[in-house]
């Protein structure tokens, strides 16, 4: 069968794990998830050949967060802690298309916070280590304290019908194409919205999110996934570059008045992530949210290594998660995510 007929796994597909044991919980990372980052990347019409992808290291935040909410609902379910609000990763080699195995340790176990650490294994390897804890966020109780919270500089205005219709005069929407061998593949699953106009600073970066398919909706336990997404501050000094949150804007508007679809998409350099942090402040209703909004701001860029502050909200630009990350900038070929099987340098 041709991999354009094949189905198109999705997020939350992608994210499930399957109890092995009392601890363990096995993962199958599928190719539509991942970047295709070897110097002679192949694509098989048998995924599990496919040689050279790195699974999207959001997505392995997010499948530790659907085994830690499995090992909770099982092991520990006496505890009563579903959510996890707190996880520290640190990525030590990247994972591939293929199964993978998360393996929880107990820590410390307590009446209101439980603690466990978690290792993300493949072919005998540990991929990802990290600590995460639990509690129970619909019954949450303690002191709290009025902190009015406002982003500066404020985000351009928006209105969600309007954006969602495309006709918000102050966001522009455009979607990487999805193919079987789309360079960008983990980011083809989502339509994307970025101000028209770019954030004063070159270290910001705005942008409205949305499933591509209008079926699926972002869950809490998305949202490592979701933060580990759109974090390309180091674009922004390159005038040319098509992910410049200048330029960008600019050639989805002339593709829209076109009526064409934006494919130029391209690549010369990689952000892969070293650790990532996420506090989760909100949990999403149990429907799901069809809108977040996300703005990732850095502090330095130098040394070919860049921190990212991340803040989601969601529709009502309410606080629903905050991430801190370590970013490491490599250097590699260009590469065109036009559908072509092309030669690339390592990321």
């Amino acid at each position: 069968m041709d991999p354009s007929d094949s189905k198109i796994i999705t997020l939350k597909e992608a994210m499930t794990t399957i109890p092995l044991d009392s601890h363990k919980y096995l993962a199958n990372l599928p190719l539509d998830h991942c970047y295709l980052n070897s110097k002679h990347s192949i694509i098989s019409r048998n995924p599990l050949l496919t040689i050279g992808s790195a699974a999207h290291g959001g997505l392995l935040v997010s499948v530790i967060i659907s085994a830690l909410k499995q090992h909770f609902s099982s092991t520990l379910q006496s505890y009563n802690q579903p959510h996890t609000f707190d996880i520290e990763t640190v990525f030590l080699r990247p994972a591939s298309v293929g199964k993978a195995v998360v393996e929880i340790k107990e820590v410390k176990l307590g009446a209101n916070i439980s603690t466990v650490h978690f290792s993300l294994i493949q072919n005998d390897k540990e991929r990802i280590v990290g600590y995460a804890s639990n509690m129970n966020l619909d019954s949450e109780k303690g002191i709290s304290y009025p902190t009015p919270h406002a982003l500066s500089p404020e985000p351009a205005p928006v209105n969600i019908v309007e954006l969602g219709d495309g006709t918000d005069p102050n966001w522009v929407g455009f979607r990487i194409p999805w193919h079987p061998a789309s360079f960008l593949k983990p980011i083809t699953h989502f339509q994307c919205f970025l101000p028209v106009q770019a954030p004063p600073q070159k270290t910001i970066t705005d942008v409205w999110m949305t499933f591509a398919s209008p079926e699926e909706r972002f869950t809490t336990e998305m949202l490592g996934s979701i933060a580990d997404h759109w974090h390309r501050m180091p674009e922004n000094y390159r005038p040319k570059s098509v992910w410049n949150s200048a330029v960008l804007p600019v050639n989805a508007l002339q593709a829209a008045a076109q009526g064409i679809q934006m494919t130029a998409y391209s690549t010369s350099f990689g952000y892969p992530t070293l650790s990532l942090h996420m506090e989760v402040k909100k949990v999403l209703p149990p429907q799901g949210a069809k809108w977040l909004f996300m703005r990732a701001r850095t502090t330095e860029i130098k040394n070919g290594r860049f921190d990212a502050e991340v803040i989601i909200m969601d529709e009502k630009l309410e606080l629903v998660a905050l991430s801190h990350q370590v970013c490491h900038i490599t250097k590699s070929a260009q590469i065109p995510d036009d559908g072509k099987l092309v030669k690339a340098g390592k990321l």
